[in-house]
């Protein structure tokens, strides 16, 4: 395995798949990471777009290939891929999961931008950057019921959240915005 894996998987293995008190919560910063790293659901993929357009369209087949495999029905499967040939990578990351996101929720699925300096703050801490990747890449894999936070404020997210999750995302929906009433 390259260089770039090896820093990834290393970053997955100390620092998602381990507890940080910064979380604000208890258990591991990402709770499904070390059950995807034991069950070798993490795919990890190269890309070599040399433009922000084509890791864009890239990033696209990815999706829908992932919902063809049946990637969508396994809450550990996640596929991670990294750009290797932008210059400027880290707005081509936030750029391509911007503008995907919308497509992706409406697949039941959900892309994730990690980065050094990713300024995303954490869903039980504000202060926290749970983001902060030690190489820029893109995760995309199956919706949660905990994703709520990442798709609150946008109207049409949460109907599609709520469409896939039900009862069980409605309950989610209220507990999230009566912890997000309790922090004001």
């Amino acid at each position: 395995m390259d260089e770039g894996f090896s820093k990834v998987i290393d970053w997955i293995e100390s620092f998602l798949c381990a507890p940080n008190s910064d979380v604000g919560r208890s258990g591991d910063v990402c709770p499904f990471a070390k059950t995807a790293m034991l069950k070798k659901s993490i795919e990890f993929f190269r890309n070599h777009s040399e433009s922000v357009m084509c890791l864009s369209r890239d990033i696209e087949m990815h999706m829908e290939e992932f919902q063809r495999s049946g990637g969508i029905y396994d809450i550990y499967q996640c596929r991670i891929i990294v750009p290797t040939r932008l210059n400027e990578v880290v707005s081509a990351v936030e750029y391509v999961q911007k503008r995907l996101k919308p497509a992706f929720v409406e697949r039941h699925m959900m892309i994730g931008q990690f980065f050094q300096g990713c300024e995303v703050p954490g869903l039980w801490n504000n202060m926290f950057r749970p983001l902060q990747a030690p190489i820029p890449l893109i995760a995309i894999r199956n919706m949660v019921p905990t994703d709520i936070a990442f798709l609150y404020g946008e109207e049409s997210h949460v109907r599609v959240y709520l469409e896939k999750f039900g009862k069980r995302g409605a309950i989610a929906l209220r507990q999230f915005e009566m912890t997000m009433e309790a922090n004001k």
